[in-house]
């Protein structure tokens, strides 16, 4: 594969890399643009269709819409935010993941608050081995670590059960993550935090969803200075680096640290910003070459975007 022959300018996506992205057909989506313009895509200096981030985000936002019984010809019309409104409205309804996940995380709690390791291990396990990876990741993990945690600050739980509960997560992850052979020939994503931050259940269980996407995923750990972080993906031809912010205020600046990170960069890698704390920075904040992804939701479309673009 000829990646500079097939690569389209960064941020900009083929027709069939959407397809692979969104779960619609290249007909399709000719056919929604065709007779109800749900996007207008560009066109590259050969005339072919390139979409953007966003095109792709409003498609998925499109593809749920008409899955929950709605029509496209309804649909069409409708601004982004209102379409993201209809599928958070219905998605209760449309997806079975929530609801079989929940009773995962009460069985983990229940155990949790009778100090039974052995018993919270059983429940995850299980869950990993019935249950698709990111399910597991969006339903049980991130609900189980987020109610422990809650607990903990209103006293129904010890910080030694707190601490029981992530060690557990932690070692699941890394087990299961082994488990993905690892791909010769996928993109290349490093993961971290940067000096200072020390949150790392987020991103392990990021890098755990790209092993199962056919990256090539290198975890470094927390607390590591830009540069170092740099010099590491550069020397592995990483495609992206991903960076978790947790802590809303940290010892050392995110901001400056990711100015650094992306000057060393010079351009030859993307840099993914995502965590907890990143729902608190603005785009506008940002350096170039670093692209914000808020949420979970984010951080898989802009895998399944870059894994569509780099097999096609």
């Amino acid at each position: 594969m000829n990646r500079l022959a097939t690569t389209p300018p960064a941020g900009q996506f083929t027709i069939k890399a959407v397809s692979q992205a969104t779960g619609l057909t290249v007909e399709t989506l000719r056919a929604w643009e065709r007779r109800y313009e749900v996007v207008r895509p560009s066109r590259d200096s050969s005339g072919r269709r390139t979409y953007s981030a966003a095109d792709v985000a409003r498609l998925r936002l499109l593809r749920t819409a008409t899955e929950l019984g709605h029509t496209i010809s309804r649909l069409a019309s409708l601004p982004d935010d209102e379409l993201a409104k209809l599928v958070a409205d219905s998605g209760g309804h449309a997806r079975p993941g929530p609801t079989r996940g929940q009773s995962y995380v009460e069985r983990a709690i229940d155990a949790t608050e009778h100090s039974d390791p052995s018993g919270v291990e059983e429940v995850l396990t299980s869950a990993v081995a019935l249950l698709p990876p990111n399910e597991v990741v969006n339903t049980v993990l991130v609900p189980l670590v987020r109610e422990v945690g809650e607990r903990w600050h209103r006293g129904e739980v010890s910080i030694a059960q707190e601490h029981m509960v992530t060690d557990i997560v932690r070692r699941l992850i890394i087990s299961v993550s082994r488990g993905y052979l690892r791909s010769d020939n996928g993109p290349c994503l490093v993961l971290s935090t940067l000096s200072g931050e020390r949150h790392e259940l987020g991103i392990l269980m990021c890098s755990w969803l790209a092993a199962t996407r056919r990256f090539r995923t290198h975890y470094l750990g927390v607390d590591v200075p830009p540069a170092e972080l740099a010099r590491f993906a550069l020397e592995v031809d990483a495609r992206a680096v991903l960076v978790s912010l947790v802590m809303p205020e940290n010892e050392v600046p995110a901001l400056d640290q990711l100015r650094e990170l992306a000057e060393q960069l010079s351009g030859r890698c993307e840099v993914w910003v995502g965590g907890f704390a990143a729902r608190l920075v603005t785009p506008e904040e940002l350096p170039p070459g670093c692209v914000l992804l808020p949420t979970g939701s984010d951080f898989e479309q802009r895998l399944d975007l870059l894994a569509a673009q780099y097999f096609s």
